[in-house]
């Protein structure tokens, strides 16, 4: 795997410690704000680091299998290229949001489009395959 898809698994990598990151953000924040688990109610500050973890969750889902889907049809490159932006836009995306809710569009759309790139580009390669 590692000799077919270097690049894929360094942009993979690279989306898991972003997720990471973004998980022990909640750690911190449910020790500064005094949120103790399970609830997830506490002041905005709060929300907002556990809306960054939940959507990063929810987009990462989307996001690894589309990234492989892609480099398994069209090459390591190209995926990779395209799959970089991934974390970078999750960065983006939480580091904004952190500040305030109505700045994260940025970092959302340079996750989001990435990734359905690299999905509808999976999803051709594997029906060109077939036909």
């Amino acid at each position: 795997m590692l000799d077919l898809f270097p690049y894929t698994v360094i942009v993979t990598s690279l989306a898991l410690l972003v997720y990471i990151w973004v998980t022990l953000k909640v750690g911190g924040a449910r020790a500064k704000f005094g949120v103790k688990a399970p609830s997830i109610d506490g002041p905005p500050d709060f929300q907002r680091v556990y809306r960054v973890h939940q959507n990063t969750v929810e987009q990462i889902a989307l996001f690894i299998p589309a990234l492989w889907m892609f480099a398994a049809a069209w090459g390591d490159t190209t995926a990779a290229i395209i799959g970089i932006f991934w974390p970078i836009g999750r960065i983006l995306y939480a580091v904004t949001y952190y500040q305030a809710a109505e700045k994260r569009s940025a970092g959302f759309g340079l996750t989001f489009l990435p990734s359905v790139i690299l999905l509808l580009g999976g999803l051709a390669g594997a029906v060109m395959k077939i036909i």
